[in-house]
């Protein structure tokens, strides 16, 4: 494939993150943005579960996306 750059894997990687249900803040510091404004000066928690939790939710999309379950399938009759 061409014409893609590192960037998109990260712009996937958030997007995978939000339709597996992880909140905006983890997804955001997953990809190591700073929380603007007062909270990101105050709170110093490095959210290391949380994180943790967002990484193995975006495991588990990409290999649903990669080997998706075949419980849905039926048959073509002829």
């Amino acid at each position: 494939m061409e014409g893609w750059v590192l960037h998109d894997l990260r712009r996937t990687a958030r997007t995978l993150m939000s339709r597996a249900g992880v909140s905006a803040d983890h997804a955001e510091r997953c990809l190591g943005h700073v929380i603007a404004g007062v909270r990101g000066v105050y709170d110093r928690y490095a959210f290391l579960e949380e994180k943790r939790v967002a990484f193995e939710a975006l495991a588990t999309m990409v290999d649903t996306i990669l080997d998706p379950p075949q419980d849905n399938v039926v048959p073509l009759r002829r």
